[in-house]
Formats: structure tokens, sequence, C-alpha cells
């Protein structure tokens, strides 16, 4: 079976670390972006099954990253998973947009973003 490559986008290196080294741990390729402009980027070269993308990051958050990934001829069936501080309040002007996506509150066990990931991509 080929490996699964995930994106993991967070601002905090300790969130993207952790989830790195989870996602690691159980088999899965990681890339990692610092923000939704280097997200956006990682695109331009090269693929994933999956991103697991922080609501709040500067530059460009996550919310403007999911609407952008949707309206992508490449990506706009991408799975995603969004990290977010705040209760869940999907900006309405995004909510059309963002198609069908997981969300985890934080703070959240490593744990929780693989079995997201697990349900989001069942075995191939």
């Amino acid at each position: 079976m080929q490996q699964r490559h995930i994106l993991v986008v967070d601002d905090d290196p300790g969130i993207r670390f952790a989830l790195g080294l989870k996602l690691r741990s159980v088999g899965y390729l990681v890339s990692e972006a610092t923000d939704g402009v280097e997200a956006l980027d990682f695109f331009k070269t090269s693929r994933c099954d999956l991103v697991v993308l922080d609501a709040g990051m500067p530059r460009l958050d996550g919310w403007s990253v999911a609407k952008a990934l949707h309206a992508g001829d490449d990506t706009r069936g991408l799975p995603v998973i969004i990290l977010t501080a705040q209760n869940l309040e999907v900006p309405p002007e995004v909510k059309p947009h963002i198609g069908t996506h997981r969300f985890l509150t934080k703070p959240f066990s490593p744990r929780e973003v693989v079995k997201a990931i697990d349900e989001l991509l069942p075995e191939a």
C-alpha cells in the first residue's frame, strides 16, 4: 500500500512538531507549512492526500486556505481537518466554499487527529 501524505499547516511550531511526530509514528508521510501562504505554495509543486489546517494564522488564515483549496481544480475534493482555538464558527462568507471538512477544537490530542484522518482516508 502507498504511504499517505499529510500536509500539516500551523503557525505554532510545537503543534507542527507534535502532529508530525504522531503522524509519522503511525505511518504517514508528513509535510509542514507555517502559514496559509506556504500551504498554497506547497500545491504549486506537490500533492498530498489530506490537509490539517489551523484556522487562525498570520498572512493567510485557514478559512481562506480552505476556500482556495475548494475552488482549485486539483484540490477541490481534498479532505481538510480544520483546527480552531475558538468555538467553531465558520465565517458565513466562507461556508459555501469550504466543502466537507472535519473540525477539531484546540486543545486536542494528536490521537484525535489520527482518528479523524483515518475516518477521512479509508484504506485504499
